[in-house]
């Protein structure tokens, strides 16, 4: 229960700070203030230091690998045993085939898929990300694009659980297709 609770004390917090990145607002880890501030927050949930923008080193890495025509490469951020759940449509991919298989299929889906990691943070072995997820849905009069949240379980520098959450109605909608358009 603690760990669903932490789960989602995260989301609201990442949400919160995607909206407000939509708005205008600076979110947090968005500026590079170079304070010693700042550097002191720049670590990942896994004890690394991260990159630019205080951002978790494993959130550069996972948009990274989104952005690659090799789904392998998202795959090899999991352990073994990881699972990817997209809960938008339902669906969860376990082990590293099955999550080079989910990046296969998001791949086929959607042309010109992006992922734009927004802002994110780290800690206790969890690390949220707000992001925008874009692209055309094949066969769709119109391109998406909308906020979404990940929250990773890691162990080590490792991903163990990946939970996204965006509004699958937002897509459609954007899309130029009905709300009630099924996916599976």
């Amino acid at each position: 229960m603690k760990i669903v609770r932490r789960s989602l004390t995260l989301a609201v917090a990442v949400a919160m700070v995607g909206a407000a990145g939509i708005f205008g607002a600076v979110a947090y880890g968005s500026q590079d203030s170079g304070s010693p501030e700042s550097d002191a927050k720049s670590f990942s949930a896994s004890g690394e230091r991260s990159g630019r923008h205080g951002r978790p080193t494993i959130a550069k890495a996972w948009e990274a690998a989104w952005m690659s025509e090799d789904p392998k490469r998202l795959a090899a951020l999991f352990t073994g045993d990881g699972r990817y759940s997209d809960h938008a449509l339902n669906q969860s991919f376990k082990g590293r085939d099955g999550i080079a298989q989910w990046a296969t299929i998001t791949k086929q889906f959607v042309g010109d898929a992006e992922v734009k990691v927004r802002s994110s943070f780290g800690d206790d072995g969890q690390v949220a990300i707000s992001w925008t997820f874009s692209g055309h849905l094949k066969g769709a009069p119109k391109p998406f694009s909308v906020p979404a949240v990940a929250i990773l379980k890691m162990r080590g520098d490792k991903i163990v659980t990946n939970d996204d959450y965006y509004n699958r109605a937002d897509v459609l909608s954007q899309s130029g297709l009905p709300a009630d358009t099924v996916f599976n």
